[in-house]
């Protein structure tokens, strides 16, 4: 199509056979790409494979991030200095005698999950945001509530975690992506992320 399209416009060097030519490969690459989304989405189920067609941007050359005058040459050592840098204040000693003068209130219970609750904060979610660790993203989640039985089991799941007083650490586990601040003359402070 593309190829007829092009020997069109050699020939006659129209301009309606120049917007063919550029109709055709529009819907030629849209073809191709759908098919190729597709063929990744079923056969490993990973829409974040699909990353790799996604130009990378290359990171500023540096030697190694500085904490405390050290090097972080391992991930514990950039963990530990991107967490403490970011949670300095975690570890301050503080007076909390000041509680004590405060009266206590009765104990408030937290009511339960409403499904329409639930589906109007799904509902401001972006669809377009990163998959959990689970590669559960908020678009599954909206088109797995749109099924009643779904919701109500989604619903009944965080209704019992508030009767027992207990949140599974596996609902706790994120990733965490580190970015750098654009346009900083150095890369080598946690300050700098």
């Amino acid at each position: 199509m593309c190829t007829e399209s092009l020997n069109r416009y050699c020939n006659t060097g129209d301009i309606e056979h120049w917007q063919e030519i550029k109709s055709n490969t529009r819907i030629a690459k849209k073809e191709f790409f759908d098919n190729k989304i597709y063929e990744i989405a079923s056969s490993n189920k990973r829409p974040w494979d699909l990353i790799n067609w996604v130009k990378k941007k290359n990171l500023p050359t540096i030697e190694s991030i500085l904490y405390e005058g050290q090097s972080c040459n391992t991930l514990l050592d950039l963990w530990h200095a991107l967490y403490s840098s970011y949670n300095s204040a975690e570890n301050r000693p503080i007076n909390a005698s000041f509680l004590n003068k405060i009266p206590q209130a009765n104990q408030i219970l937290w009511p339960l999950f409403l499904k329409q609750e639930f589906k109007d904060a799904i509902a401001k979610c972006s669809s377009l945001s990163t998959p959990s660790l689970d590669h559960i993203s908020w678009r599954h989640l909206k088109s797995l509530i749109t099924n009643n039985r779904c919701l109500q089991k989604i619903v009944q799941i965080a209704n019992t975690c508030i009767d027992l007083e207990f949140w599974p650490s596996h609902f706790k586990l994120s990733n965490t992506v580190v970015i750098p601040k654009p346009n900083k003359s150095n890369y080598n402070s946690p300050k700098s992320f």
